[in-house]
């Protein structure tokens, strides 16, 4: 598929759906696909580099886009040859990432990429807005999601969709983000995945 399309793809179902859940173990992969009719898609968040193929084909073969967190995938280095191997042999939507080395890289080979941010303090915020015309990534996730003020801030300025999550553990903080801009949000809680968030 190509990179405009699937953009398009995850934009799309990011809208429709609201609601990433994020993967952090095997064992939920099960419980994501069980609940896909109110996910946009999956933020996979565990594997080595001898399994990630297979859980990013299995859940992608149940028609939800795998946004693959590579920090967190077990023997996997993302220099050049990683990127590759990611790009041919994985073949997630898209890529997540803290780091702006491996967003150059990522978008440079034509991988769709989401840049994880943590708000830690208002250094970052500030740092985050004076720089928001070099920002790189399609998709910015911002963590956590209990700072709705900054939040909406944030989507006032930055030229990307944002999508927040970290500390999300009820249908209030869902709402709370989306109506202050985020496009979606992402959570862990698998109790969370139960529900349509389009009828908050």
């Amino acid at each position: 598929m190509e990179k405009h399309n699937v953009g398009q793809l995850i934009q799309t179902r990011l809208e429709k759906h609201k609601m990433v859940a994020a993967i952090k173990d095997p064992k939920y992969i099960e419980r994501a696909i069980k609940y896909k009719e109110n996910l946009s898609a999956v933020l996979l968040m565990t594997g080595t580099i001898l399994t990630v193929k297979r859980y990013v084909d299995y859940i992608q073969s149940e028609g939800l886009p795998v946004l693959l967190h590579v920090e967190k995938i077990g023997g996997l280095q993302m220099d050049r040859d990683g990127i590759e191997f990611i790009k041919r042999n994985v073949q997630p939507h898209a890529i997540v990432t803290t780091k702006n080395g491996i967003i150059k890289k990522a978008k440079s080979s034509g991988l769709m990429v989401i840049q994880r941010i943590f708000l830690i303090d208002t250094d970052v915020y500030t740092h985050l807005v004076k720089d928001a015309g070099q920002i790189n990534s399609d998709i910015i996730e911002i963590m956590p999601c209990r700072a709705p003020d900054f939040l909406y801030k944030l989507t006032q300025v930055l030229p990307v969709p944002i999508i927040t999550g970290g500390l999300l553990n009820s249908p209030e903080h869902a709402k709370e983000a989306l109506d202050n801009g985020a496009v979606a949000i992402s959570t862990s809680n698998s109790e969370m995945w139960k529900m349509n968030l389009n009828e908050l």
